[in-house]
């Protein structure tokens, strides 16, 4: 084990191979950050209402499609009107912070991983995370969970650092640290900003026997930063709106976690998949964590290897406390991946208990992670290659895809061989970052036509060039988010609800029959003599047709959207 962590250490070439990977990270980070449109809905919605918060200089109530809409906090709303501000509206300035805080991420994996085994340790805790398929993915989409991953991570980690810092001013400033990133967090993504760390440090505590910690932190100061920070929103948006209390707490919090009023339900054991694919191609390492222990009894075991009860209880009481929700989405299991990654790292740095056993699961899990990329790697080529007709119906070569597709076959292979065979632990662990690396690129390259279907970008052009004063823009039975975000506007929607419905039930009638009416209502405008742009998916046309909506003229069509008017230009 020993030869293991000198040779990944690097020695004398450590500094130029760091200087050479930290390059290809920002590259793979933000080099194509912007190729794909906006995706429906998640990346439409979180560019949209820190348009309309500039639009308003409104930044305690925000609003979808000019309705109240209180399902998040507003911190990445403010961080992404900041960017918008800073860079215009499109693809780059909505995922920035994702990527910014994708980054920043790693260095809290190096921190936390470099204390609880080493700098080697930290140094590979953040490549491991860093070429994690879905923290890679999730770090180019415009969605709220790296920016909340990124502040419980600092919450976690300023936490470990202080109970490992006993004594002067870095502990304290660590402290405060921790109620400063839970602060963050709840204004990122609510009160499991407050709640699930506390929960993971109680029964970390708990588990270790580590009670002495309670009296070193800094309660009222801590709590007097925490409130100064994360109250002041609420307070504010509680008085200007009413109802705040009830749809953003009640709702969005209790009754989404206990029943299945969000419609996203998922079997018990859905995240261990997520776990497993989304940590590839290093997944296979955790079937090495139990060797962390080191072979000693349960209560010596918990007593010596605090840093490793603390990760496990971080990544496994988020893991089963997201299972536990009647509301399921693959991104809520991400910020388990930083304690998970510095798992990984021990494993690979050969710190658990040497024994034919775990090297044997742990080269058998690699093996099976090397195939499923290898399998990933043959379907981008496949699809590059123009042999896929869900990917590309028109079978034209992508040869970008293609060439990434290849060469993640060949990297899998290769990480396949080092491990397998006799290859040296720095061979072994550089493959898998390669293959890494290579997955998420062929995925990249894949994402502008993957899009296809699933962003209204295309409709822009047209929607530019022929939209007129007095003109309307609806959609039917189906709210396009990208499109509002791309065109700088609001627009109307016929016949459809959804996630609006408590921001249109506030409306006066009048203006909610003008701008959200349902088909009846609808029937009158598009009857009338004004022209009207609709936007609806080809799902909807027998709808249309049956709510008496014809003499619809096709403008310009998408693989399931349409664009359509009542009365095509010259008439």
């Amino acid at each position: 084990m020993t030869d293991d962590r000198e040779s990944l250490e690097g020695g004398g070439w450590a500094r130029p191979a760091g200087l050479i990977v930290g390059a290809l990270l920002l590259m793979l980070y933000f080099g194509a950050l912007g190729r794909p449109p906006l995706l429906e809905p998640d990346e439409g919605r979180y560019t949209e209402i820190p348009r309309e918060m500039l639009a308003r200089c409104e930044f305690v109530t925000p609003r979808l499609d000019g309705v109240l809409y209180f399902e998040k906090p507003p911190l990445y709303y403010w961080l992404n009107a900041l960017s918008i501000r800073l860079f215009g509206i499109n693809e780059f300035s909505s995922r920035f912070w994702s990527a910014a805080f994708g980054i920043l991420g790693l260095g809290l994996a190096y921190l936390l991983g470099r204390r609880c085994g080493g700098r080697t340790v930290g140094a590979w805790s953040a490549l491991i995370l860093a070429t994690s398929l879905l923290y890679l993915a999730l770090a180019h989409l415009a969605i709220i969970d790296m920016t909340l991953t990124f502040f419980f991570s600092l919450t976690m980690t300023c936490f470990w650092l202080a109970w490992e810092t006993p004594g002067g001013w870095k502990e304290r400033l660590l402290w405060y640290g921790m109620f400063l990133g839970a602060a963050l967090t709840v204004l990122s993504k609510g009160l499991m900003g407050i709640a699930l760390p506390g929960a993971i440090a109680f029964l970390t505590i708990l588990l270790t026997s580590g009670w002495a910690l309670l009296r070193r932190v800094p309660w009222i100061s801590g709590t007097l930063l925490f409130l100064a920070v994360a109250l002041p929103w609420h307070v504010l948006a509680q008085i200007r709106n009413p109802d705040f209390f009830s749809i953003y707490i009640v709702r969005e919090h209790f009754l989404r976690y206990l029943t299945p009023i969000s419609d996203r339900q998922e079997p018990f054991w859905f995240f261990l998949p997520v776990v497993a694919l989304g940590l590839l191609p290093w997944s296979g390492l955790l079937l090495g964590v139990p060797s962390l222990f080191g072979g000693l009894p349960l209560r010596q075991a918990l007593r010596e290897h605090r840093a490793v009860v603390f990760l496990l209880c971080w990544a496994g009481f988020l893991i089963l406390f997201f299972s536990a929700s009647q509301s399921k989405l693959i991104p809520y299991v991400l910020p388990a991946f930083p304690p998970l990654a510095v798992l990984t790292a021990m494993v690979l740095l050969g710190q658990g208990a040497p024994s034919r056993l775990w090297r044997g699961l742990e080269r058998a899990g690699i093996a099976l992670g090397c195939l499923l990329v290898l399998i990933l790697g043959a379907a981008f080529a496949a699809a590059g290659f123009g042999r896929v007709p869900a990917f590309d119906p028109s079978g034209r070569l992508h040869l970008p895809l293609l060439a990434l597709g290849i060469s993640t076959i060949l990297a899998s292979l290769l990480a396949g061989a080092a491990w397998l065979g006799k290859g040296s632990s720095t061979a072994r662990a550089y493959s898998l970052f390669l293959a890494g690396a290579l997955l998420f690129a062929a995925l990249w390259a894949a994402a502008p036509q993957i899009a296809v279907g699933r962003s209204s970008k295309a409709f822009v052009p047209y929607l530019q060039a022929h939209l007129r004063p007095g003109d309307r823009l609806f959609s039917f039975n189906y709210y396009p988010q990208t499109l509002p975000a791309y065109l700088h506007r609001l627009m109307d929607v016929a016949d459809f609800q959804g996630e609006l419905a408590f921001g249109i039930s506030k409306l006066p009638p009048q203006v909610r029959a003008d701008r959200f009416p349902d088909a009846s209502q609808f029937k009158k405008i598009w009857d009338s003599g004004q022209r009207v742009y609709l936007v609806t998916d080809h799902e909807s046309l027998p709808r249309m047709k049956a709510d008496g909506l014809d003499h619809a003229t096709v403008l310009e069509q998408e693989r399931t959207l349409l664009l359509l008017t009542n009365r095509p230009e010259g008439r």
